[in-house]
Formats: C-alpha cells, sequence, structure tokens
C-alpha cells in the first residue's frame, strides 16, 4: 500500500498544481491592478462553491443509482444497507452470489457521478477558449539599461 499511495499523491499533487494556479494567474494578468483582489476572492469563492455543490450533486446521483438499480434487480435487499455500507464494506453486507449483482449496480451508479465529473470538465474546457489570451511574462521596467 505505501508505494501505491505514494504515486496517487504524486498524481494528486501534480494534478492540483497545474490545474489550481492557472486561473489566479490568469485573473492576475488580465485584470487591472485595483480589481485584481476582487477577482481573485470571486475565483476562490466559486471554486468552493462549486466543489460543495457539485459534491452533493454526485453523491445524490451514486445514491439514486444505487436505490434504483437494487430496488430493481433484487428486491428483497435493502438498498440502503449497501448505501450506508460503503463501497469498501459491499463485500460483507451481501451473499456471494448477490455480489456480482450489486458490484455491477455500484458500478453503474459510480459511473454516473464520473460522467457528471466529464461533463463539467467538457464545458470548462470549452468556455475557457472565450477567454482573452494575454501573456503572462514580465514587462520590463522603465526600459532603462542598467550596464555599470
Amino acid at each position: 500500500m505505501g508505494q501505491e499511495a505514494d504515486s496517487e499523491q504524486i498524481i494528486t499533487g501534480l494534478g492540483l498544481g497545474a490545474v489550481l494556479q492557472g486561473p489566479n494567474i490568469a485573473a492576475q494578468t488580465v485584470l487591472s491592478d485595483a480589481d485584481v483582489s476582487i477577482g481573485l476572492s470571486f475565483l476562490q469563492f466559486i471554486s468552493f462553491f462549486a466543489g460543495s455543490t457539485f459534491i452533493t450533486v454526485a453523491q445524490t446521483l451514486l445514491e439514486n443509482g444505487l436505490l434504483s438499480g437494487l430496488k430493481d434487480i433484487l428486491p428483497d435487499l435493502d438498498p440502503s444497507t449497501i448505501s450506508g455500507g460503503g463501497a469498501s464494506g459491499v463485500r460483507d453486507l451481501v451473499s456471494s452470489d448477490q455480489l456480482p449483482i450489486v458490484l455491477r449496480v455500484y458500478n453503474d451508479a459510480l459511473r454516473s457521478a464520473w460522467y457528471l465529473g466529464l461533463g463539467l470538465a467538457c464545458l470548462v474546457f470549452v468556455a475557457s477558449w472565450g477567454f482573452e489570451w494575454k501573456s503572462v511574462k514580465a514587462k520590463p521596467q522603465g526600459g532603462v539599461n542598467d550596464k555599470s
């Protein structure tokens, strides 16, 4: 588990490092000095608000997918037991003959949550093409060459 956990942390760190600073740098580049603090505050608000909103939406998709899928296929099984037990406890909550069915339903429910994330990522990608393109390189100060 140690090697796998380390590689997952590295991948997560690289992904977050690549994604989190881009909007902040873009806002500082495009906005005037007077508007930078407001723009950065707005970006933070939207980031936290969207995160909390869409985590709730993804959880709802997962719960509804589990409840509807298990109710139709295995009517004698209580779906709240599966959703309350979590993904790691599924194997202990059902019999061995029900396990493949429950895992398939769990996979389908998770897939709907992943599709939400994919759709949002595609939406952000398309929306990013509508933003102003500016260089983030520093501009020379005053044009004075001091070679002394």
